[in-house]
């Protein structure tokens, strides 16, 4: 719900098209008829395009949304639209907010700061602000030109039914309804998923009453292009508050407001808003309100994101908490994940069996996000009295610990998920140097071409990438021909190679030898690496990639760098009190210090130990 709306932009307005449809007997068949133009479904129309397979896309609405709603794009979701549309990365980048560093703040002092890409030689930045409006905007522009994609707005698309061989789809506009069918639909309808209801799936999770004010302002007063987090600000004390730099001047700001007895209707009321952002901001620091909203959120899913020809995306799937911006970017990794195995199955290249491998890597990807945004939510605001305790201790002595501040959470910030335990991927069958593994994400790197600097990605394209590395005799015609398959040659100093790693830092970070190869998935996943060229291998890991042949004896791989590993620790610490009184939670806690004195058993370190504990 909001009162204000946004100042600075004009949704620009896309008509109801009169179609043949419309009159036609009998309903026209497309290959692949999307639900929704949001930022999942438009990049798979775009992602299908590109593959040669046509779509139609169905929204309810004459544009694009109204707010900046999703804010945060990520690293990831910018490599996505790079492989789609690299004009469309471009602009998007150049119109958004770039930034790297966060501050983290407890009351008045800052607690740590942060940085997301201390690493060099990425093209994409780690993130942009930018509102949703443009994002879509500009992949419906993009949408508009293409041949291959019939956009379709002010036209509600109703589920009718499916079998094996369509979904028959019904369509409602003012200019008169009629039916559609389709090879595949997919589903990209939202949260409140009318697909998803009308077939009568279960969408499961827990919902959570605290609720939070959007202020999206201008104003004289300038900060720097940095996410910035308050825990318990005097301000707003007690809460929560995060301030965003947007483009055309805009600042997002997030206030929490509690959980119990928010008259919604009031908060939002104009005056009252500029009364709390005054608090914020100083009496004499101008600004107007650029768009407002209150929301809370749930954190859900459905348990099987694969029905038949029916396939779901994005927020209709799976929802989140908006803290660690998951819910676009992950619903765009689900596109990023999905299109290319659909289109190799309607092709012809791989079995249709590789549509359930959609299922099985992107469930556990939206167990991840819900796990992080469940958790930010509950380090945001603690539940009980002992967790609020942990939380204002661990924010202490985060000012002075790095071990602190790794659990400090105020939104894990989306990042690619790694699909290590895939089918899909081929194991390492050697040592390995280096931070990657077959199913990471590729990492970039700067190259040099004909004298210039470029980075990897550009050398990437929408099929089966093999990077091979000081190696220029590579004989491609014992490749497999099923699949369009790009060689990229690198070389440490060969400049007549095409690509040389003048610095480096391809060889370092993929621990790279003379011969070593990297086969990366249409999605930019590495499906498989060796350290020597072998044809048989490669193609063998090309039909594993693609559903063609499977490994019945595949084990569970250790992740070789996991993230957050310390987050368990800290939630089954506050779960270890649930149901305590105070008095048993004194107790417990006394115990576990008694057993963790036992543990160090050097007295200067215990004496160190004790004296920080005395510190506030």
């Amino acid at each position: 719900m909001n009162w204000v709306t946004p100042k600075t932009y004009t949704n620009p307005i896309y008509p109801l098209k009169k179609v043949m449809d419309m009159t036609s007997e009998k309903p026209t068949k497309y290959q692949v008829a999307i639900i929704g133009a949001g930022p999942i479904g438009l990049t798979a129309a775009l992602d299908l395009a590109n593959r040669g397979i046509s779509s139609v896309v169905f929204s309810k609405e004459k544009s694009v949304s109204v707010g900046s709603r999703a804010l945060c794009f990520s690293k990831k979701t910018l490599e996505v639209v790079h492989r789609l549309n690299k004009p469309i990365a471009k602009k998007l980048i150049d119109k958004g907010i770039v930034w790297n560093l966060g501050k983290v703040f407890y009351k008045d002092d800052e607690v740590y700061r942060f940085n997301l890409q201390p690493e060099e030689g990425h093209k994409i930045p780690a993130f942009i602000n930018l509102q949703q409006y443009y994002f879509e905007e500009y992949l419906a522009d993009e949408a508009h030109k293409n041949p291959l994609i019939d956009m379709r707005w002010q036209s509600t698309a109703h589920f009718v039914s499916q079998d094996e061989e369509k979904v028959t789809l019904s369509i409602e506009t003012e200019a008169g309804n009629y039916n559609v069918e389709a090879d595949y639909l997919i589903a990209s309808d939202g949260v409140r998923s009318a697909t998803r209801e009308k077939m009568n799936i279960p969408y499961e999770g827990e919902l959570f009453e605290e609720n939070f004010l959007i202020a999206d302002v201008t104003m004289e007063k300038d900060f720097p292009t940095e996410r910035w987090f308050w825990f318990d600000p005097p301000f707003n004390k007690g809460y929560s508050a995060l301030l965003h730099k947007e483009p055309d001047g805009v600042w997002r700001i997030d206030l929490q407001l509690g959980w119990e007895g928010v008259d919604k209707e009031k908060e939002l009321n104009p005056e009252r808003i500029k009364e709390r952002l005054r608090k914020m901001l100083g009496e004499d620091c101008k600004f107007e309100l650029e768009w407002t909203s209150i929301y809370n959120f749930r954190c859900m899913r459905m348990k099987n994101m694969v029905h038949d020809r029916v396939i779901f995306a994005g927020d209709s799937a799976h929802q989140v908490s908006p803290f660690g911006a998951r819910g676009a970017n992950g619903g765009v990794q689900d596109s990023d994940n999905l299109i290319w195995k659909l289109a190799y199955v309607m092709q012809g290249k791989a079995p249709h069996s590789l549509l359930a491998t959609y299922q099985d890597e992107r469930s556990p990807a939206t167990d991840e996000n819900i796990y992080h945004s469940s958790n930010a939510t509950d380090f945001i605001s603690p539940k009980s009295e002992i967790s609020t305790s942990f939380r204002n201790q661990t924010l202490q002595l985060a000012k002075s610990h790095t071990f602190a501040q790794k659990l400090v959470n105020s939104g894990r910030l989306s990042h690619a998920y790694r699909y290590i335990n895939s089918s899909l991927v081929t194991t390492d069958t050697s040592e390995w140097s280096g931070s990657l593994q077959p199913g990471y994400p590729f990492n970039d790197v700067e190259l040099k071409k004909d004298g210039k600097t470029i980075h990897l990605i550009e050398e990437l394209g929408n099929d089966f990438t093999l990077v091979v590395f000081d190696h220029n005799s590579l004989d491609t015609k014992k490749l497999t021909d099923k699949f369009n398959i790009e060689v990229v040659h690198v070389s440490e100093n060969d400049v007549s190679s095409g690509l040389v790693d003048e610095i480096g830092s391809f060889k370092e970070r993929y621990g790279l030898e003379k011969g070593s190869w990297y086969l990366l998935r249409p999605d930019h996943y590495i499906a498989a690496r060796g350290k020597n060229i072998d044809y048989e291998a490669i193609n063998l890991a090309i039909a594993k990639a693609t559903g063609t042949v499977t490994d019945t004896n595949a084990t569970q791989i250790e992740d070789k760098n996991p993230l957050y590993v310390k987050d368990d620790m800290y939630k089954e610490l506050i779960e270890a009190h649930e149901g305590l009184s105070k008095e048993e939670s004194h107790e417990f806690n006394t115990r576990l210090i008694m057993l963790l004195m036992n543990e160090i058993d050097d007295k200067n370190t215990w004496k160190q130990v004790l004296e920080q504990s005395k510190k506030k």
